[in-house]
């Protein structure tokens, strides 16, 4: 698959695809999504981390394939504007719903954490925006709380500091648990987005 990395997880493992959203690529959002899927690898989680900058001239379509096959995705994004990032919403765009002119709802029922960064605290509820998107439009069971971590997570280079690495792995641990319970109960699957 282009533009993603698997790692983890034995045969019939659940499976988790980190969808990072960062115009940059290699940043601090990078570092925070990397926890997170450490600790779904520590879960016994399979993983994969696709770029979306790889794929926005090909519709993205390697990234839908890999949220398909997903059990839980992670989605990553720095704050801009205060929301996600344009990058992230044109992702989304190319994602069905199952909406009646439409053949794949490739999010229905699928457990995802939101993971966003940004430049002050004040930005904290920046993550409720794709929350709600997530929740409603695509009807996605969403971890609360969504991860967001300010400059003072991070050090000079960047990487998360050891406080921020294990609130980033406990978050991919809750994930994977909310991601069996999705798969264990079937009438989750069921629920359609609102509109």
């Amino acid at each position: 698959m282009d533009g993603a990395e698997r790692t983890g997880g034995a045969p019939g493992a659940l499976r988790v695809t980190a969808v990072l959203a960062s115009p940059h690529g290699s940043g601090s959002t990078a570092a925070a999504a990397g926890a997170v899927l450490e600790g779904c690898r520590g879960a016994g989680a399979l993983c994969t981390l696709v770029d979306l900058r790889d794929g926005a001239a090909d519709g993205f379509a390697a990234a839908v394939e890999a949220v398909e096959e997903a059990d839980a995705v992670v989605f990553a994004s720095p704050v801009h504007r205060a929301t996600h990032t344009s990058l992230l919403a044109s992702f989304l765009e190319h994602v069905e719903r199952g909406a009646k002119h439409e053949t794949r709802a490739p999010l229905r029922g699928k457990a995802a954490a939101v993971v966003m960064t940004g430049a002050a605290p004040e930005h904290f509820l920046a993550p409720e925006k794709l929350r709600s998107v997530l929740t409603s439009f695509y009807a996605v069971q969403v971890l609360s709380p969504s991860l967001f971590l300010t400059g003072t997570a991070f050090g000079p280079d960047r990487s998360l500091t050891p406080g921020a690495a294990g609130t980033g792995v406990l978050h991919g641990r809750a994930l994977v648990d909310l991601a069996a319970a999705c798969r264990a109960g079937g009438s989750i699957a069921l629920l359609r987005p609102l509109v």
